[in-house]
């Protein structure tokens, strides 16, 4: 059964690497640029999955993740957090949001489906 991703990343290049591995595993992909469109598109088309990157413009990933989280008509969306950042602290303020998963950049085409597989499968990234 094909399910919607939203894809919120600031990179134009990661927002198409990442909705291309989507559409190879057969499901149907939504962009945006920033966690202020990110959440907004997250409350209007119901994604099955949220894949969220954290440094952007407008809001942050964790901002936008923590308001998806905590608005009861999208709390029971799945977040992965994927960034570039990795620190403890950033993983603490992540999982504190409420992300279900947490992917460094540069991530393997393997590991990004399996992580989107898992959520996708159970609610529950690996």
């Amino acid at each position: 059964m094909q399910k919607t991703v939203l894809v919120t990343d600031d990179s134009a290049m990661i927002r198409r690497i990442v909705g291309q591995i989507i559409q190879q595993l057969g499901h149907k992909v939504l962009l945006a640029d920033n966690g202020e469109k990110g959440y907004a598109l997250t409350k209007s088309a119901r994604p099955d999955l949220v894949i969220m990157d954290i440094e952007m413009p407008v809001m942050s990933g964790i901002e936008a993740t923590a308001r998806i989280k905590s608005d009861p008509e999208t709390a029971d969306i799945p977040v992965i957090i994927f960034t570039s950042l990795g620190s403890e602290e950033d993983i603490r303020k992540a999982r504190e949001a409420g992300c279900q998963g947490f992917l460094n950049k540069p991530v393997s085409k393997e590991a990004l489906q399996k992580s989107i597989n898992a959520a996708l499968d159970t609610g529950q990234a690996v």
